[in-house]
């Protein structure tokens, strides 16, 4: 079997053109002698399309897109798409073959629902909607796919005789490797985007690390990971789709950040050797940080059909760091800057990377200028805010004169607790999108130092002149700023990424100074919510741990969650539960009798299997097996699940 790979970047809802990409990659793949061409998640609808599921008119342009590529691909291929259910936004994969689209996830649950299930089913939709032809389009549905090996498994299908599987998530993975589904080729389509924090998100370069050998080896399946390249909303997406044989070789690997068509013969029955496995580059935490924020910054955009995008270069890092960016992501003719510091040096190095960067559109607002417009509006009490604000002003101008994105230098630490001295919070606001606002001021850093190693286009003063967010004391016993900072970036890391799991002794702060940081965080709530938008490149971003704005509650610093409870305590937790029931009269009757009273050191037999279920969590045995996702799939090393409860 020949599998092709449409590793493709698109413009959600964009239907008509996303169609006619969608069927020039059929026509290449059937050229190449494809059996099977499969498409990423997000290639036709997005990601999260929203309350758009909701709208009859979007639905039915769907519908019709569906259609068109059922009735012109010349390939059977795997098309993801998404629906409402109950107004949250549900995904499934069709199979399109033979003018049909197949939705494998219902039709799955249809053929494990039983004859019965499906003739009830069959009825009530003639009786609501007075015709017999859906039913019977449903119960053919169920015939095309086959009995299913489960009805909550995912979904598995027969193509030019091979039985192939579907996994959208990592759940779905385990449910192949753990013997609860089976097929001879699993096609992985990961709904989640890149992740800093996992490395398997980046595909192809995390194999070499040991990533994904497990689950095609205890699937004993060939494993076909199908990805797209491009940004989806706050998502981004690199690349890096492969062929992986039962035996851990790499058969096949589409490059990163590439659109590419990825064509790999299978055969199911070898046991290998390969005659030659392909081996793509390794995973570089800053190379992979850095091309995701830039490929996010171009299609930011592209798909918002902008000329290019505007800066503020004032000497700091941050805004060095992302001028170079925004060029390395569209071109120096394509970005304008804007100069402005108030600081001799600054203003030198400010210049100096604009040069070294070649961007011919730079203008400059000199500090006696904005100084005389401060004084102007009456500004004299607080200069330093209106003042930057009026540089805010002066860049949207920029912006919409010339149909620029605002880009802003705001990273993950200056978004969670304010800019601090040397950059004042401004007034207003022009900047749409943070290319670094997921990612710490350390992380700023090294990704400038790593950029600088390419070609040297950041002032080293810029790169050196990192600022400390003040009233915090993070710099107190320090004349290093580097260290402040890091410091600060290890408090918001445990709590925003880890929810305060581990504790924030790591820091190395004081209880009064996490304490400090933990306020402040809470204080730029509302801030936040008018802030520029920013791909998510980490494991929790700002805006998932959005909190009310006038709720009271402040975090205290606890040093994390109370310890877990071992099998003694949790037998006896339950064994008190059970007498309570009982006492109440929920001991678990069969229906026939009054209830009886359970014994003492007796549990019925419902809390005794989930006694004993608790009881296996709590002495170390995991929800998921050795050698998880999060581990690099290595045999025997530790998961994501320990004890009781989840750390991930």
């Amino acid at each position: 079997m020949k599998i092709a790979v449409a590793q493709m970047n698109t413009r959600a809802g964009d239907f008509d053109a996303t169609v006619e990409r969608m069927l020039a990659y059929g026509r290449r793949a059937k050229s190449l002698g494809a059996d099977l061409l499969v498409f990423p998640v997000p290639a036709l609808m997005g990601l999260e399309p929203g309350a758009l599921t909701q709208a009859e008119a979007y639905v039915a342009d769907a519908a019709e897109a569906m259609t068109k590529l059922a009735h012109g691909l010349e390939v059977p291929s795997l098309v993801p798409f998404m629906f409402d259910a109950d107004g949250m936004t549900a995904s499934d994969v069709a199979l399109v073959r033979d003018g049909e689209t197949i939705p494998l996830a219902f039709a799955t649950w249809l053929s494990g629902a039983g004859d019965q299930g499906v003739s009830a089913l069959a009825q009530i939709i003639r009786e609501a909607s007075g015709t017999q032809n859906l039913a019977d389009e449903m119960i053919d549905l169920a015939e095309e796919v086959g009995p299913a090996s489960s009805a909550l498994g995912p979904a598995v299908v027969q193509i030019s005789g091979v039985d192939v599987g579907i996994a959208l998530t990592y759940d779905d993975l385990d449910s192949f490797a753990l013997g609860d589904a089976a097929a001879d080729v699993v096609c992985y389509l990961p709904m989640d985007g890149f992740n800093t924090d996992d490395e398997a998100s980046c595909l192809a370069p995390a194999v070499a690390d040991g990533c994904f050998l497990s689950e095609a080896s205890e699937a004993n399946s060939w494993l076909v990971a199908a990805n797209a390249v491009g940004a989806y909303e706050d998502a981004v997406y690199c690349g890096g789709s492969f062929v992986l044989s039962p035996w851990g070789e790499l058969a096949a690997a589409a490059p990163s950040f590439v659109e590419d068509l990825l064509v790999c013969g299978v055969d199911v029955l070898s046991e290998g050797p390969l005659a030659e496995a392909a081996r793509p580059a390794g995973y570089d935490r800053s190379r992979f940080l850095w091309d995701a924020c830039a490929l996010a910054t171009r299609d930011q955009v592209e798909k918002r059909g902008l000329a290019g995008a505007a800066v503020v270069l004032d000497g700091t890092l941050s805004s060095a760091a992302v001028a170079a960016l925004a060029v390395d992501a569209l071109g120096p003719m394509r970005v304008s800057a804007l100069v402005c510091t108030q600081d001799g040096p600054s203003l030198a190095d400010a210049r100096a990377t604009a040069r070294s960067l070649r961007i011919r559109d730079v203008d400059e607002l000199s500090a006696r200028e904005l100084e005389r417009a401060v004084t102007m509006l009456g500004g004299e009490a607080d200069a330093s805010e209106l003042a930057a604000g009026l540089v805010q002003a002066r860049l949207g101008s920029m912006a919409r004169a010339g149909s620029l994105l605002a880009l802003s230098a705001d990273d993950k630490t200056s978004l969670a607790v304010g800019l601090g001295e040397g950059s004042p919070a401004p007034v207003c606001r022009a900047d749409a999108f943070a290319p670094f606002g997921d990612v710490y001021r350390s992380d700023v850093q090294r990704l400038a130092r790593y950029r600088n190693a390419i070609s040297p286009v950041i002032a080293l003063g810029s790169v050196a002149r990192v600022i400390v967010p003040s009233g915090l004391g993070v710099e107190e016993g320090t004349t290093r700023p580097e260290l402040a900072v890091s410091r600060l970036d290890a408090v918001l890391l445990t709590h925003v990424d880890r929810g305060g799991t581990g504790g924030y002794a790591i820091s190395g702060l004081d209880e009064d100074v996490v304490l400090r940081i933990l306020a402040r965080v809470r204080a730029c709530e509302a801030a936040r919510r008018s802030g520029p938008r920013y791909p998510v490149v980490s494991a929790r971003s700002l805006g998932e741990m959005e909190t009310p704005v006038a709720d009271a509650w402040r975090d205290r610093g606890h040093s994390g969650a109370p310890e877990a409870p071992g099998p003694e305590d949790l037998a006896e937790a339950l064994d008190e539960i059970a007498q309570s029931l009982s006492s109440l009269g929920l001991g678990g009757s069969d229906g026939d009798g009054p209830e009886q009273p359970v014994a003492s050191g007796e549990v019925p037999q419902g809390l005794s299997e989930v006694m004993g279920f608790l009881q296996d969590l709590s002495a170390g045995n995991r929800l998921r097996r050795q050698g998880g996702k999060g581990s690099g799939g290595a045999p025997g090393s530790e998961g994501p699940w320990f004890g009781l409860f989840s750390d991930n």
